[in-house]
């Protein structure tokens, strides 16, 4: 079957599959499964092909190509949480990271990447033509994969779908297991005795894990669990001011997001705490490389998830479902960066 192609011949002429077939002296059947890897053609004939096509530029059009393949080329990418408005400002750069990663990787696997809305009631992601979609962070009851479930769309998470009858969606996911175990051990190892956990309000799994992995944590560690969390219309600086308020007030707080670590510096300011000397504060953050964290009032220990990384991975993970290739999980290390908020000395008690 024949397709255009994207060089120009001479006097600015498109050069075309039937250009290679006539420079090659092959027929267009031939010289398009050569060049599209269909058939049985000898391994000469392909060379001779692809190196006509080399010297004239030949380049295949991409909309014959989807015509041919029933392919767009267009991934598609959406968050559940975006309508939530205190869940967009406190999870902006850990987004803004992850599609940046994500549109880095389609493009050099030659695809296109749209952010999508992730609300389907408005009907205008579903108007978008895609191959498939990126859910990042699914809900509980989540829309968007109840809708392409009834579609048929093929779909990659970017943290493992909590509802049930989704466990054959493959997963990018960050390593929490290892992660949690690291940042609270530090927290530990530098001289905290009672160590609390600023939590969310969000229905997803990363919410929900940190939280198991924390409480697990805290039953080895012989304490009982200190969490708090910001109701979903609440300031975070609420919930850090009630976390610190205590009578067994915590002396380090891990924050499950940059946001809730400014909350905890500030409500630490406002009570009179010193940071590190009076409290240790840790937070998650969607990368190592921001130089951001060096310009905070105290420049935060993070546990860094590479939300890059996972954009990416994703990506690369759902051009592989849509080649046909066997479904995966993927998981991403995590990375302690110590900073000043948690630089003390070790407790000698």
């Amino acid at each position: 079957m024949s397709s255009g192609g994207t060089a120009r011949g001479p006097a600015g002429r498109r050069t075309g599959i039937r250009d290679v077939a006539r420079a090659t002296g092959l027929s267009i059947t031939t010289v398009s499964h050569a060049l599209s890897g269909k058939g049985k053609i000898a391994g000469a004939t392909r060379d001779r092909v692809l190196r006509a096509a080399e010297e004239l530029g030949y380049r295949p059009d991409p909309v014959a190509r989807g015509l041919v393949s029933g392919r767009t080329g267009i991934l598609g990418l959406a968050v559940g949480h975006m309508t939530d408005r205190p869940w967009e400002a406190t999870y902006r750069p850990y987004y803004a990271a992850l599609s940046s990663g994500a549109s880095m990787a389609a493009v050099e696997r030659d695809y296109a990447l749209v952010v999508v809305p992730g609300d389907p009631v408005s009907g205008l992601w579903a108007r978008v033509p895609m191959d498939g979609l990126i859910i990042v962070d699914p809900v509980r009851d989540d829309p968007l994969l109840a809708d392409c479930a009834r579609r048929g769309l093929p779909v990659v998470t970017d943290g493992r779908p909590i509802d049930p009858g989704y466990g054959h969606v493959p997963t990018v996911e960050s390593d929490l297991n290892r992660g949690m175990a690291d940042i609270l051990g530090h927290l530990r190892d530098v001289g905290a005795r009672r160590v609390g956990l600023l939590s969310g309000p969000q229905p997803d799994a990363y919410t929900q894990d940190s939280e198991q992995l924390y409480r697990e944590w805290c039953a080895t560690a012989g304490q009982d669990p200190l969490i708090e969390s910001p109701a979903p219309s609440e300031e975070p600086l609420e919930a850090a001011l009630r976390l610190l308020s205590r009578p067994d007030r915590p002396d380090a707080v891990h924050g499950l997001n940059e946001t809730y670590g400014q909350a905890l510096l500030a409500a630490a300011r406002r009570l009179g705490l010193a940071i590190p000397h009076d409290l240790l504060v840790s937070v998650m953050r969607e990368t190592d490389q921001s130089g951001a964290a060096e310009d905070w009032d105290v420049p935060l220990t993070t546990l860094s998830l590479d939300a890059r990384q996972l954009g990416s991975e994703a990506v690369g993970l759902l051009i592989d479902v849509l080649d046909g290739r066997p479904a995966r999980d993927v998981m991403v290390p995590c990375t302690v960066v110590v900073r000043a908020s948690t630089r003390r000395a070790r407790s000698s008690g």
